[in-house]
């Protein structure tokens, strides 16, 4: 009777079972809350005897009784409640692979991922015995080892008369998926199963290409690592392959968006549904499309007509309004960082600079890393470093400057690093968790008025990149390599400008959006 998602455990084995049109259910038990809820809601209950009712008596003995006391024949389900999360449809598969058999008992298993050891003949643990073939890592693992959830067990009969036993000479199992095979014996077990039950669906919904940048599809992928217990999908709309590449590379699914309510409808879960749309841009239409197919959406850095309809609208990136509003939330408070950027001591403000980065995101469109190594080369005696994004295009340069791709550790190439060039977006927050500081350069005039590109923060922005000029790059770059003190201040300033939260805080308003959903 312990809640869960707004009901008692029983209620979740009942309606499972009230999906399957042909079958006749019947709780039993000796509790009374337990008999008058079920009376309550329409189930069939009965009592059961108080010698079946001990921690001795068997899930065998019960049904044994339970088939004489009502006269059953043909195929007994046994379903406890304590395995909440399995399916009307496994059941229902179940019992088509049971009937279609010529098998006389099944139960439900989970195949075991770890390396399970046994002792064989209770000689004590100096004396166990491998299960495993061969040591395999646990996520590649498909050890011949199962372990039996108590989720279904079917079994005839007549069998079941004769042997007394729901494990019969002629036994098979049946597998579930790990989810549907939680078993709730603990508090630890309660709690994790809630979260379980809660889980919803969660769509990406993001472009990403060679006009607007990766910066979307980076973003989405910070707050997956926080939703990842629900079911996530990434609806991509107008991506280059560099997106599908790196999708695939991280092992989340994706699909091209064809036709928006089309793919929402197909992808729609049983639970809570939210949209993330990180699009730049939505329309009203593509908003509405959502919300009119159950969807609870969530706008990032929007600032198209379809942001009004929105549940809730974050913006790390551009001013907050002039009035207050409660579905919008803005600044730093709301940056995502990669995990790799947070934890990280203090970094040492060096007297002499050994080394600038110039980045530019995962595109360049502007082509700025190109027009920065050319302006400062040959004024500095710190090594130049560019790093490219997966689609940024190629540079040719100058002697003595290193050029890499897709570096996979950024924060590690920031620690390193004297001074940051870089553009006006996201990329900005991650030399400030590092406490690196940073030169600004703004790709098109949009990421110009991006709210964190401010001095007081530590931020030092050139503004427009096609604005600028190479003597002004130059210029601002070379008189903070030489000012030591300076370069100290901005780096504290950067610091306490952000708190490495913003990706927790997102997915826990998106959660909580979810949750009131449900």
């Amino acid at each position: 009777m312990r809640e869960l998602a707004g009901r008692p455990l029983i209620a979740h084995t009942v309606s499972a079972l009230a999906e399957l049109s042909d079958v006749r259910v019947v709780v039993t038990s000796d509790d009374d809350q337990v008999l008058g809820w079920a009376r309550i809601n329409g189930v069939e209950a009965m009592r059961r005897p108080d010698d079946l009712a001990t921690p001795d008596a068997t899930i065998a003995d019960v049904a044994a009784h339970m088939v004489e006391s009502l006269g059953w024949s043909g195929t007994v389900g046994v379903f406890q409640p304590t395995s909440p999360l399995r399916s009307a449809a496994s059941i229902r598969r179940a019992r088509e692979v049971f009937e279609g058999s010529e098998f006389d008992s099944l139960a439900s298993v989970v195949r075991e991922p770890h390396l399970m050891w046994f002792d064989a003949d209770g000689r004590g643990i100096e004396h166990a015995v491998p299960l495993f073939h061969e040591r395999v890592n646990r996520q590649y693992a498909r050890h011949r080892v199962y372990r039996e959830t108590g989720a279904i067990q079917l079994v005839a009969a007549a069998a079941l008369l004769e042997t007394r036993s729901m494990v019969t000479p002629r036994h098979r199992l049946f597998e579930l998926d790990e989810f549907e095979s939680d078993d709730v014996d603990t508090p630890e077990d309660l709690e994790r199963v809630r979260r379980r039950a809660l889980r919803g669906s969660v769509i990406f919904r993001l472009t990403a290409n060679s006009l607007v940048g990766s910066g979307h599809l980076h973003h989405c992928l910070q707050l997956a690592e926080y939703l990842d217990s629900h079911r996530l999908e990434f609806l991509l709309k107008d991506c280059d392959d560099f997106a599908r590449d790196l999708l695939r590379l991280r092992g989340w699914p994706f699909r091209d968006e064809s036709e928006l309510a089309a793919d929402l409808a197909e992808l729609r879960g049983e639970g809570g549904n939210v949209v993330v749309n990180d699009v730049l841009d939505s329309t009203s239409e593509d908003i509405l499309t959502e919300r009119s197919l159950g969807y609870r959406v969530v706008c990032v850095e929007d600032l198209g007509d379809g942001a009004q309809h929105a549940d809730w609208v974050v913006n790390a990136l551009y001013p907050a309004p002039r009035v207050p509003n409660e579905r919008l939330a803005t600044g730093s408070r709301y940056a995502t960082l990669r995990s790799e950027f947070l934890g990280l001591p203090s970094r040492p403000v060096r007297e002499t600079p050994q080394r600038v980065l110039v980045t530019f995101g995962g595109t360049d469109p502007g082509h700025l890393a190109d027009r920065v190594v050319r302006a400062i080369t040959g004024r500095t005696d710190a090594q130049i470093l560019v790093v490219l994004g997966a689609a940024a295009p190629e540079i040719d340069p100058p002697a003595g400057v290193e050029v890499r791709r897709n570096v996979s550790n950024m924060a590690e190439e920031m620690w390193r690093s004297d001074l940051v060039v870089t553009a006006a977006g996201r990329t900005v927050f991650e030399a400030a968790a590092v406490g690196t500081p940073v030169v600004a350069i703004a790709q098109n005039a949009r990421e110009a008025t991006h709210s964190h590109l401010r001095l007081e923060d530590g931020v030092v922005s050139l503004g427009l990149g096609v604005l600028a000029s190479d003597e002004q790059i130059r210029e601002v770059i070379v008189r903070l390599l030489a000012d030591v003190e300076l370069r100290r201040e901005l780096s504290d300033r950067l610091r306490r400008s952000i708190d490495h939260l913003g990706a927790q805080r997102i997915a826990a308003r998106i959660e909580a959006i979810m949750k009131g959903q449900q």
